[in-house]
């Protein structure tokens, strides 16, 4: 061991000194570093050609012992040195026997051209993967993995069918554009939260621009730090100026609500027919509103719609307790929720085993179930053999009582013909989720106390019942305006009356434009009646014999969301903001209802 470090130590001073040489002698030159690592590790730096000449960077960690090995790709826009200092897949894959690229993405940190979010992922990513075969010690087997922008990358490249993937791991992300960005067809805030702080810095660093901070780790504190309120307020949305410069793509973003051929770009949803590889599907409950909804879409897809017997057979899925976040077996505690250490999870190991039953035929290593799924209230982990569960029974609550009055109810027969509820949406002052940033399971009792909140609850639970799948209400509504939102949450209430979100708040939202399709806009007649279905909810919960169902219906959630203006105009150009009385009907012609997919026990 000790020689390994002064062998380290001596290629490291090395090259430092023959730098200074050149430095002192007027010349700059950069070379690809190769520094011998613990444990027969070797790391270097590479850089890979694109069909347009652009050089992407990348951090490659390899075996040191000649021989030609499986190949994993992880692409990032946050750059592989951030990367590099704390993630630990790299390292023990390469331990393991992989040949790991780590790659900065076009116009990024280390790599040449200009970032444009999302939009040359497609080839760019074919490009790198057909490119890591061939390396000399690549055996041109070539799986990928990652999160969030690295997981979505992956669905972009498996659109192209490179012929040398044969595994990849999207995690925690969509497969479509549309409701990444315009999520129920309302536009997701989320997207200053991302543009500020991570995708900023560097491209005011590459503009030698003063004016900001180039450090992303910094202007991330100084993001989180700073009042963002009258940014997410900011009207006309189009002339926002925090992103005018630097990323452009927003504004594009923003002015394209409907679901059209432009936003092919970023959309997979038609491609499923062209992948040939299976995939590693991971999201949680509490996920950003498209991680479980892409997990779930994207699930049924590999099992119906892909090109081979593989992809269809070897696809995985996991569904657990997390939000938006990387995993760990410690990671056990989200919000104001302890799942105990059965939620924990070493996903660094699930991976690097279901990549060894993929890519090196070790078909006893991954011992993953079709699906995984963390049942909550229970606390424990369960194989299934599909998802949607078909055992699960659609079940019927029917909204009754005063959603208003703290007796509002949730019962399995139809309602009485009763008066609706009626409450006074104010987009000045909208419903305020304070787990935005990662959202997590916490007591909704403050925002159920809101006079703009409509709250229906169950009895008391005689018998556990568990509630597994996708939550979906049918609500009778009318409104004063032209256009306005609805929203539900489902909760657990405890026998202490504490009401804990089994789901991210930003999930089960639906502006009305859009309720007969994100392809078109269709507005409101005043006073009329309209039926909506809103879903795109999912959990797993068991509720505990002595707790109650509940769910709340409102019409905003900030700052998830542009609060509706409810005028019926342009909502990217509008700047006014009105008023809307929404009403919800539940009667015995218009019996508005949850519905619940409960498992038999």
């Amino acid at each position: 061991m000790p020689q390994l470090n002064k062998r380290y130590n001596r290629t490291t001073m090395r090259i430092l000194v023959i730098r200074m040489l050149f430095l002192l002698s007027g010349f700059t030159i950069s070379f690809p570093l190769s520094a011998q690592h613990l444990l027969n590790i070797i790391r270097e730096e590479v850089k890979i050609p694109l069909r347009d000449g652009v050089e992407l960077g990348a951090i490659v960690y390899r075996p040191e012992e000649p021989g030609k090995y499986p190949t994993i790709v992880y692409r990032t826009p946050y750059g592989v040195d951030n990367y590099d200092t704390y993630a630990q897949i790299p390292i023990k894959a390469a331990r393991r026997g992989y040949l790991v690229f780590m790659v900065d993405v076009r116009g990024r940190y280390r790599s040449e051209g200009e970032f444009e979010a999302y939009r040359n992922e497609k080839l760019d990513g074919y490009d790198v993967i057909e490119w890591v075969a061939q390396h000399p010690q690549s055996n041109g087997r070539v799986g990928t993995y990652g999160g969030s922008y690295p997981g979505i990358v992956q669905w972009l490249a498996m659109s192209q069918s490179p012929p040398h993937l044969e595994a990849a791991a999207p995690e925690l992300t969509p497969i479509g554009s549309h409701h990444f960005m315009h999520y129920g067809g309302a536009f997701s805030h989320a997207w200053i939260d991302w543009f500020m702080p991570y995708i900023l810095p560097d491209k005011m660093k590459r503009a030698q621009d003063p004016t900001g901070i180039w450090d992303a780790s910094r202007a991330t504190e100084a993001w989180e730090a700073s009042d963002r309120q009258p940014w997410y307020d900011y009207r006309p949305m189009t002339e926002m100026p925090l992103l005018k410069q630097y990323a452009p793509e927003y504004y594009q973003w923003l002015t394209h609500p409907d679901s059209s051929a432009w936003w092919d770009f970023l959309n997979v949803e038609q491609g499923f027919k062209k992948i040939r590889n299976p995939a590693l599907l991971l999201s949680g409950w509490y996920d950003a509103a498209y991680g479980p909804e892409g997990a779930s879409r994207a699930f049924h897809k590999m099992k119906e719609e892909t090109a081979t017997i593989e992809a269809r057979q070897d696809t995985r899925l996991i569904l657990g307790p997390w939000n938006h976040t990387s995993l760990n077996s410690r990671k056990t505690r989200f919000g104001e929720v302890e799942f105990a250490t059965n939620a924990g999870l070493d996903y660094d190991e699930e991976l690097l085993d279901w990549f060894d039953e993929i890519l090196r035929d070790k078909t006893d290593k991954s011992h993953l179930p079709p699906v995984s799924i963390f049942v909550m209230g229970e606390n424990k982990w369960r194989a299934e053999n599909e998802w949607p569960l078909q055992r699960a029974v659609t079940t019927s609550f029917y909204l009754q009582g005063s959603g208003k009055e703290s007796d509002g109810k949730l019962d399995r027969s139809l309602p009485p013909n009763e008066e609706p509820d009626q409450y006074l949406f104010d987009p000045n002052y909208p419903v305020w989720d304070k787990s935005y940033e990662k959202s997590y399971p916490y007591d909704q009792r403050a925002i159920e106390s809101r006079k703009d909140v409509m709250v229906y609850t169950s009895q008391v639970l005689e018998q556990p019942m568990e509630v597994t799948g996708e939550i979906k209400v049918e609500l009778f509504v009318s409104s004063t305006a032209a256009d306005t939102d609805f929203s539900f949450t489902l909760c657990d209430v405890y026998p202490d009356g504490t009401s804990i979100n089994l789901h991210g708040l930003d999930a089960g939202y639906l502006r009305m434009r859009y309720r007969n399709g994100q392809d078109k806009q269709e507005f409101m007649e005043p006073g009329e009646v309209y039926s909506i279905t809103i879903g795109q909810a999912y959990t797993s919960n068991l509720f505990q014999a002595g707790h109650r169902i509940r769910i709340y219906v409102t019409s905003s959630m900030a700052p998830h969301y542009d609060p509706n203006p409810n005028t019926g105009r342009d909502i990217a150009t509008e700047t006014e903001l009105i008023s809307a009385k929404n009403t919800i009907y539940h009667d015995q012609t218009r019996p508005s209802r949850v519905l619940l997919p409960v498992v038999p026990r």
